[in-house]
């Protein structure tokens, strides 16, 4: 997203570190937050089962919810776990590639870069792969949830990488003044959207073109 949207967001998760802060204010931010990121991954289950076409009886609404709540929790648990090893592993590979850029040819720095890559592929998939398989109420076999996550994840590293050429060379938060920083953290959501909801339909449509759902396992078209 560029330097500027970074300390931007930078200077937002400070404000929130801030220890003048009372108590109450703080359970409430807290709260808050989970509310609202729960809240995404239920409306992800709820487009993921429209894309799926399956239809849910809801009989115990209270329930149903809250069930759905705690489940989205331990999603944004585990992805937020995973996030974090890919941190430190692109970490750990930045600070060796720094120290073998001294001493070895430059052809081990672009092993390490590959190396990089690979692994941000395997995360991203991963994390796809958790949400098309567990996400929608329906029973999908893995080997077709890991060929429309890879081919998400392929996506969506792609797309970082042009949208961070873009944002860099055309900056079009510039014309918002203040709000820049906003607009382009807008733009990345609505791009990663897309590629999400791309990918599920075509995870869907892969597994009715080549059989890959048993009659009891769907009962769309």
């Amino acid at each position: 997203l560029g330097s500027d949207t970074a300390k931007a967001v930078e200077a937002m998760v400070g404000e929130t570190l801030d220890s003048d802060k009372n108590t109450l204010s703080t359970i409430i931010g807290v709260f808050s937050i989970i509310f609202g990121a729960t809240g995404v991954f239920y409306q992800l289950q709820i487009s993921l089962n429209k894309i799926w076409k399956v239809e849910v009886e809801v009989k115990n609404y209270f329930w149903v919810i809250l069930k759905k709540r705690a489940k989205s929790l331990v999603f944004i648990l585990v992805i937020g776990f995973l996030l974090l090893i890919s941190f430190v592993v692109t970490a750990a590979l930045s600070a060796l590639s720094d120290y073998l850029n001294t001493v070895l040819p430059d052809v081990v720095l672009y092993l390490a870069n590959v190396l990089d890559f690979l692994i941000s592929i395997a995360v991203v998939s991963t994390l796809f792969a958790l949400i098309f398989k567990y996400m929608p109420d329906i029973e999908i076999r893995w080997k077709t949830v890991w060929i429309g996550a890879i081919l998400t994840a392929l996506l969506f590293t792609l797309g970082e990488y042009l949208l961070g050429i873009y944002f860099g060379k055309a900056n079009p938060g510039s014309t918002y003044g203040a709000a820049g920083s906003v607009v382009l953290i807008l733009l990345w959501v609505s791009y990663s959207c897309l590629i999400f909801f791309f990918g599920a339909e075509f995870t869907r449509v892969y597994a009715l073109r080549y059989g890959m759902l048993g009659k009891e396992e769907f009962n769309g078209d």
